[in-house]
């Protein structure tokens, strides 16, 4: 029986260690199929992840080219490029893609929902396509694209496209096929993926504030800025008196400082401005004025005079050479052109008639070519009322000097009296004095003998009213505005009613008008200002400035801040940004109503900030003028930047 027993234990002993055993390798079989399925499907995500990573960088190239396609001339900034323009967008390459043997089919369809799939490349599908406003394919590949204009109606952009804000969209396309796990590679994973690509122009005159180089923002006094600012460079912000109430960008960084070699506020301890608590300052794209990026068009070591730098916007162009800038340059813009040259005979007359003073001459421009044509008493027809208007009695006057104690120099300036271009000056709906002359609003007005030893400017005077359609006045020379500027006829409130009721910078009944301001530089002269007070010589002192409001927009130029190393002066700011030359003291207010824009550096008024027996500051009244997004100044000047949009895996 004992014996018979162990018998039975063994044979049962070896069923469960086969038992085990075949379960053991069942669970192995599971394990290996499980481990095999799971390496397919990381091996698979993993390919998927390589065709979309190729794709995104086909369109990273193609949005490189398709911006270079869009900002390649002034013309190509104003005019939208269609489909047919991208056609020839270079295939990318393999070591672009990080591939080896690269195939890429290019895709010829002007619709976007026109998947031109192909299984025997790596690459295919590959386009740029222009669109409209609903991301739908035009109606043929040279079709020009239509604007997304958000609020506006079409019939803004019909006749006034250059100066509307809005975005053109663009469709850019990729398919990826990658070899995935299958029987000798029978087996390919597709990675289909568009991209929208934007096309956004942008009114400059949306901005409170517009710096192309670093912006500094350091006032001492309570100071805040209503509207957006920008800088496509640096932020230097140093005072907690300083208040951002909308919108802050900058393209490069934001610093709580002072800017590194400028010692005017040495000694300082830098403290943050004061924002919306949800929009802190941030990092933005650079925009583009008239679409161009500064790095490719402008070349101060070629031979070609016309593309120097953004200060092309308010000089003459030069016939020696092609003009890349003549769609954007206000020489070409301008409805009439005044230049005041230095008399060569001290015996002869002058425009006022007396013996040596300066000449004066009027011009109409083609502006295609800005080639121009001398109007006078002789011509006919537009060009002799445009003549009849600008030639009127008091309304240029030349050789008035004044003392700039900033440029510590004598200046001699040509005034231009606005208010002796006008009919019902007095009233709250002035019109130009000739309408025959179809003047567009745009005035070009320069000294041209401008030197370092004879220095020359352009004086607005009269200025306290402007028909409604509005006024551009642009010099490369510096700019000196006097008194009261578009802010109606009779009593301008109070500056103590301002400040109760700041939205109403002019007197009751008047509309502000639109206008701008262009020079090398932009000072502000008060109602109190007299020239008689301001030659070499005279104290401070004896400039006492009064209450004085202007509504325009500016586009200047500043005198940078030291650089380390340097002399250690400061800019004077955004806050000094339109110059001063008289006391204004704490009870005198500048009220002003605009936008500042920064594109260039001064090349004539390039005295430095700091200076004494220059000025005391105004209590300084700022707001952004909203009335610009509905209507901007005369002329055309836009920004431009170049968005990647919504992306699509499909």
């Amino acid at each position: 029986m004992k014996t018979i027993l162990q018998r039975k234990q063994s044979g049962s002993s070896l069923v469960i260690v086969l038992t085990v055993l075949t379960t053991l390798m069942v669970v192995v079989a599971v394990a290996a199929e499980y481990t095999m399925v799971v390496n397919r499907h990381v091996q698979r995500s993993n390919t998927e992840q390589t065709a979309v990573n190729v794709a995104d960088n086909c369109l990273e190239i193609m949005f490189s080219h398709w911006r270079a396609i869009c900002s390649a001339s002034g013309t190509a900034a104003v005019t939208p490029q269609n489909t047919q323009q991208f056609a020839s967008i270079p295939l990318p390459t393999a070591t672009q893609l990080n591939l080896p043997n690269v195939t890429v089919k290019r895709g010829t369809s002007r619709d976007p929902a026109n998947d031109e799939y192909d299984p025997n490349f790596i690459v295919s599908n590959y386009k740029v396509v222009a669109v409209n406003a609903q991301w739908k394919q035009l109606a043929s590949a040279t079709a020009t694209p239509e604007p997304m204009l958000g609020q506006l109606a079409a019939a803004v952009v019909a006749s006034n496209l250059p100066t509307t804000s809005l975005v053109y969209n663009y469709i850019a396309s990729a398919d990826v096929t990658l070899p995935a796990l299958g029987p000798a590679g029978s087996r390919t994973l597709v990675a289909r993926v568009q991209r929208v690509f934007q096309k956004q122009q942008l009114s400059p005159w949306n901005f409170a504030i517009f710096y192309a180089d670093p912006l500094e923002i350091h006032p001492g006094p309570q100071f805040t800025v209503t509207g957006w600012v920008h800088t496509n460079s640096d932020l230097y912000t140093g005072h907690n008196t300083l208040t951002f109430a909308d919108k802050v960008t900058y393209a490069a960084d934001w610093f709580v400082d002072f800017m590194p070699g400028e010692t005017s506020h040495s000694g300082e301890t830098p403290t943050a401005p004061n924002y919306l608590a949800d929009l802190p300052p941030a990092r933005d794209q650079a925009l583009q004025p008239f679409g161009l990026d500064s790095t490719s068009i402008f070349n101060t070591t070629d031979p070609n005079p016309n593309n120097d730098s953004y200060r092309e916007l308010i000089e003459a162009p030069s016939a020696a050479s092609a003009d890349p800038l003549s769609s954007a340059r206000y020489w070409n813009q301008a409805g009439i052109i005044i230049e005041v040259s230095d008399n060569p005979s001290s015996t002869s007359p002058g425009y006022d008639g007396v013996n040596g003073h300066d000449l004066v001459k009027f011009y109409t421009v083609n502006p295609a070519t800005g080639v121009t044509t001398q109007i006078s008493s002789s011509s006919s027809g537009a060009s002799l009322a445009l003549y009849n208007m600008f030639n009127a009695s008091g309304v240029v006057t030349t050789n008035q000097t004044i003392q700039d104690n900033r440029e510590a120099a004598s200046i001699k300036l040509t005034s231009l009296d606005i208010s002796k271009l006008e009919t019902n000056a007095t009233t709250n709906t002035p019109t130009w004095t000739q309408s025959a002359a179809n003047f567009n609003g745009i005035v070009y007005a320069y000294h041209k003998n401008n030197t370092t030893s004879t220095r020359r400017g352009i004086r607005l005077k009269g200025g306290k009213t402007i028909p409604s359609t509005g006024l551009t006045v642009a010099s490369a020379n510096p700019v000196y505005i006097q008194g009261d500027f578009n802010v109606g006829p009779g009593t301008v409130p109070s500056n103590s009613t301002l400040a109760n009721d700041p939205l109403t910078p002019q007197s009751s009944g008047y509309t502000r008008a639109p206008t701008s301001i262009l020079a090398d530089a932009v000072n502000i002269l008060s109602n109190n200002w007299s020239d008689s007070n301001a030659q070499s010589g005279d104290p401070l002192s004896s400039r006492m400035a009064t209450n004085t409001t202007v509504n325009t927009a500016v586009i200047a130029g500043i005198v940078p801040s030291s650089p380390v190393g340097g002399d250690g002066t400061y800019s004077g700011g955004a806050e000094n940004f339109p110059r001063f030359l008289e006391i204004w003291g704490s009870d005198n207010t500048l009220t002003y109503y605009g936008s500042m824009i920064q594109l260039w550096k001064s090349a004539q008024s390039i005295g430095k900030w700091g200076s004494a027996n220059v000025y005391d500051p105004p209590k300084r009244q700022w707001y952004f003028d909203t009335n610009f997004k509905t209507k901007p100044p005369p002329g055309s000047l836009m920004l431009y930047s170049y968005i990647k949009g919504k992306w699509t895996l499909l």
